[in-house]
């Protein structure tokens, strides 16, 4: 019994870093005869020498940027470029809505002209010679259609709606912007968590592997365990490499949400993940709707666009309006010699065509306009339906979540004390080394959940916030603590 447990106390001894990268490709583990330390003593050792950051390094072959979420959400508000480029749209569409203002102002112009006549003339049937004269002309227009028959009111009105709604979608970017950079640090940040766990979980099945090794040379072992260990080897190296992609793939998405250089290499600043506790899950589900119809940015713009198709169709209807015009005219008119005088005019034209194509054409547009505000009417209700179902989901991934969660920790707290018994049990030669195996086997996937259900309930936390319209840099940050 003293052999055995000799050579079971190999299974986890002190492994340096060092040897962490040549485990992932298959390079020989050097283990030391560490006879003066129990099981469970030389597990603690073994842990506090991981680094997984140099690990993560090493392996994605790239040097690192240590961020913080309120760190990477102050820098994609201000570089992402859907909100730059939402930005621009915006402020396009405000110069257009200032622009429709600026025809309300009447138009001026003026003309003149100076003429010189010379030679002979022909004036009331006599014939004048060697006639002489520089005529003067010049005449100042000012003319005002006022409104066009309120046409121009309503395409004020229709461009302001427009610019609205275009200001509402930036709002809603930035939104978005908030709530996906915080999704996707947490995602990041789980990944390097996932990244530790089957580092740990790798080099336990190593040297599992060795120790099975050892005992077939030692003829306490068969072949049959040394197969199995190659086996859960090649596991734990698959979810190692699938752990090391992920973080790679949730670097490179959150650095191009960011607006930085998407081979941005960033690290999570935590090690470890708190829940990010935002909103209160039991209040009432309608209480969530009423919110999110009052605060959504995209309802607020989807409005807006219905408001603007609305004066479209006033517009179309001045078709059927008269449309007077003011002309304004004052000229001055002279020759060189006898000086020049002014003299007015000032006309007033009403100009009336009943509608396009003898009316049919205009009631034809009015019509098909009706439609598409009915339209947009269906899509906003679709969009708030879709919003209110979001709600419901959020809610409740993040009610379950939070029950998951105690429910992990505690399986995780007694899987911990599992191993602890089950090494002391081999310790003292009444255990196997079985039920060691089972016993991590079991701490790791208690653990990989327990940090998935907190991600989970971050995430659901926040599109909780984002669904109900209210979520920000500021209330992320205020409940933020790492």
């Amino acid at each position: 019994m003293r052999l055995v447990c000799l050579i079971l106390t190999l299974l986890f001894l002190n492994i340096p870093f060092a040897f962490a990268k040549d485990i992932l490709f298959d390079s020989p583990i050097d283990l030391i005869y560490k006879k003066d330390c129990s099981l469970d003593e030389f597990c603690k050792e073994f842990v506090d020498d991981l680094d997984i950051e140099k690990f993560i390094k090493e392996h994605i072959e790239s040097d690192y940027v240590v961020v913080s979420l309120d760190e990477c959400l102050n820098v994609a508000f201000k570089n992402n470029f859907n909100i730059r480029i939402k930005d621009k749209e915006y402020f396009s569409e405000k110069y257009l809505y200032q622009n429709s203002l600026s025809k309300f102002l009447p138009i001026l112009s003026t003309t003149s002209y100076i003429a010189d006549y010379s030679g002979q003339i022909l004036v009331g049937g006599v014939l004048r010679d060697n006639f002489h004269e520089t005529a003067i002309s010049v005449n100042m227009t000012a003319q005002h259609d006022l409104t066009q028959g309120g046409r121009l009111i309503f395409e004020a009105k229709a461009s302001k709606y427009f610019a609205k709604s275009k200001k509402h979608n930036l709002n809603f970017t930035r939104s978005e912007v908030v709530f996906y950079t915080t999704k996707y640090y947490y995602e990041m940040l789980l990944a390097k968590i996932y990244i530790e766990i089957y580092l740990r979980n790798l080099i336990e099945r190593n040297a599992q592997l060795a120790l099975a090794k050892n005992l077939l040379k030692s003829g306490f072992g068969t072949n049959f365990d040394v197969i199995r260990s190659q086996n859960f080897s090649l596991q734990a190296r698959a979810k190692l490499i699938d752990a090391l992609n992920n973080f790679r793939l949730s670097q490179s998405r959150l650095a191009n949400l960011m607006g930085i250089d998407v081979n941005t290499s960033l690290m999570p600043f935590e090690d470890e993940i708190r829940p990010l506790n935002l909103v209160d899950e039991n209040l009432e589900t309608e209480s969530f709707f009423k919110l999110a119809l009052d605060k959504r940015e995209d309802l607020k713009a989807y409005r807006n666009l219905i408001n603007y198709e609305k004066q479209l169709k006033n517009v179309l209807i001045t078709d059927f309006i008269p449309k007077p015009l003011v002309n304004f005219q004052q000229q001055f008119q002279g020759t060189a010699d006898y000086g020049v005088n002014p003299n007015y005019i000032l006309t007033g034209l009403i100009n009336w065509q009943p509608g396009e194509n003898t009316i049919f054409g205009t009631i034809t547009k009015i019509n098909a306009q009706k439609e598409k505000i009915k339209q947009r009417m269906l899509e906003f209700e679709n969009k708030y339906r879709n919003i209110k179902q979001a709600i419901i989901d959020a809610r409740s991934t993040s009610i379950f979540n939070e029950k998951q969660t105690k429910i992990n920790k505690e399986r995780m707290e007694y899987s911990l004390h599992s191993i602890k018994l089950a090494m002391l049990r081999f310790n003292y030669g009444k255990g196997i080394l079985l039920d060691v195996i089972q016993a991590q086997s079991e701490a790791t996937t208690a653990r990989v959940e327990y940090v998935a259900s907190i991600i989970r309930y971050n995430i659901s936390q926040a599109e909780l916030l984002f669904n109900c319209g209210t979520i920000s840099i500021d209330e992320i940050i205020a409940n933020y603590k790492p």
